[in-house]
């Protein structure tokens, strides 16, 4: 299986700044858990950009209730709140190509604002033709 973070370290080498991004054994296991559960449910077209501040402090418990409030469906486009000690985002985009990723996942130091991990990780979509 290829690195299904490859999407998120490509979108953090474009930067060409530093973001504070954790790419650890628990991160790649929170994003590829999120992204292999949510890709069914996240409709063509659409994409939901997730960050959670480091550290992550109960991995399984912040994907479950992450992998809720997806399936749940995002009201508004975006939504911020606290998991677990863990501040999270998540940013639903629409009217995006069938062929680009479903989601993203950022896991982040809390000093980063997570708002510009959005904005970068948003425009780097939008921008793929």
């Amino acid at each position: 299986m290829g690195d299904l973070l490859a999407t998120e370290r490509e979108i953090a080498e474009q930067a060409g700044t530093k973001l504070g991004l954790r790419f650890d054994k628990s991160v790649v296991r929170l994003v590829e858990g999120l992204k292999t559960s949510l890709a069914a449910v996240v409709p063509d077209g659409e994409a939901v950009i997730v960050t959670v501040t480091a550290p992550i402090k109960l991995r399984a418990k912040t994907g479950a209730v992450l992998d809720s409030l997806v399936r749940q469906g995002l009201v508004e486009d975006e939504r911020f709140d606290t998991i677990h000690g863990n501040q999270i985002r998540l940013r639903r985009l629409t009217g995006l190509s069938p062929q680009k990723p479903k989601v993203l996942g950022f896991v982040h130091n809390p000093e980063m604002d997570a708002g510009v991990i959005l904005a970068l990780a948003e425009a780097w979509l939008r921008a793929r033709a």
